[in-house]
């Protein structure tokens, strides 16, 4: 009897886990930003933005162009995991480290740093329940203060 309920604690301690792991949201895909639902504040609205992400938790990998007016276009790119460990990125601002946790099945929680440290961008990263739109909520602090907006991105 004893061994029938170690079975049934042990199975109902890992149910959660393997429910999580069910439902973890891909973002795998093409995706691109709806500028007209996203929500600027103070931040340098883009012309466009088009991203390819491969997601095969927990592999992250992305690329992508991002056009402003009056300036050349950049390129978005990064090789990683959602692990909780950092790995080496660019940003517009400078290079610097990346860390990137899992906080919900449809949410990831990235911290970005550069290496002189003058900037740090905080970003939480959803995925709808249909899978259909991305949206990240992101907050830069650099020598100037701070900034937040949201990008809203439709996958196609």
């Amino acid at each position: 009897m004893s061994m029938n309920l170690g079975k049934a604690l042990l199975t109902a301690a890992a149910l959660p886990a393997l429910l999580y792991a069910q439902e973890l949201r891909n973002m795998t895909g093409a995706w691109q930003l709806d500028i007209n639902s996203s929500i600027w504040g103070n931040a340098n609205k883009p012309l466009y933005v088009v991203m390819k992400i491969d997601h095969r938790e927990p592999l992250l990998q992305y690329s992508g162009s991002v056009a402003y007016a009056n300036e050349e276009m950049r390129q978005l790119a990064f090789d990683g995991r959602i692990d909780g460990h950092d790995y080496a990125m660019v940003r517009s601002f400078g290079a610097g480290r990346i860390v990137i946790r899992r906080s919900s099945p449809s949410t990831i929680q990235s911290v970005f740093k550069t290496d002189d440290g003058k900037y740090v961008e905080n970003a939480i990263t959803t995925v709808s329940r249909d899978g259909r739109q991305l949206t990240r909520r992101i907050h830069v602090t650099g020598p100037a203060g701070g900034t937040n907006w949201t990008e809203v991105y439709r996958r196609h």
